[in-house]
């Protein structure tokens, strides 16, 4: 069970990093959309991770108090759909400071 476990995490770690390349990726255009509807300006929705695109993914880290890395990683993916939900549903700071998506000032 642990095998396949492990497994499954290096191949999910490997998409990730090759949606991060060069290459159109519908990851990198997922991102893209979502940053835009956040009110960030990633550049164009074009699934390329190009330097607009990190600074969008940065600024959304900064505004959530992590560390801004500029890269797509699983908490980031997790962080942007919960930042839309809460957005969507008019969550309070309160509620999102206790899920995770935001930090307590």
């Amino acid at each position: 069970m642990k095998i396949l476990q492990i497994a499954m995490i290096l191949m999910l770690t490997f998409s990730l990093a090759a949606a991060a390349t060069h290459h159109k990726s519908r990851v990198v255009q997922k991102v893209q959309k979502e940053l835009t509807e956040l009110g960030y300006r990633p550049g164009p929705i074009d699934g390329y991770m190009g330097p607009q695109t990190r600074r969008a993914i940065k600024d959304f880290q900064r505004s959530i108090h992590r560390r801004p890395t500029g890269t797509i990683t699983n908490r980031l993916l997790w962080q942007l759909h919960n930042m839309l939900n809460s957005a969507a549903a008019g969550f309070s700071q309160e509620a999102e400071e206790y899920n995770g998506i935001k930090k307590r000032d």
